[in-house]
């Protein structure tokens, strides 16, 4: 039984892939959550009469965002909810 050997620097780039859409991901989580709540702390002072939920609404609409570009990152075969099918797949729908 022969076993495929995988270069180191397959594994090397691979993982540095994965570590720069890690640190994208953690970036736009902190910018989205922080203008959350800024917009949510403005918006409190503003127009609520300084109520807690408009800040709690809109950090978690920040997080929300910034969960949904993170999927986009890691999992690029998907693109706005639709999943791209495989090439075997559209072979045997075409047939």
């Amino acid at each position: 039984m022969a076993v495929e050997k995988i270069p180191s620097e397959d594994i090397v780039n691979k993982k540095a892939s994965v570590d720069t859409n890690f640190d994208q991901a953690t970036a736009n989580l902190l910018v989205k959550a922080g203008l959350g709540l800024s917009i949510g702390v403005v918006a409190s002072a503003l127009l609520f009469k300084r109520r807690m939920w408009p800040v709690t609404f809109f950090t978690g609409a920040g997080v929300g965002a910034a969960y949904a570009d993170a999927q986009r990152i890691f999992d690029s075969v998907s693109t706005l909810g639709l999943p791209v099918k495989n090439a075997s797949t559209q072979a045997k729908d075409s047939a």
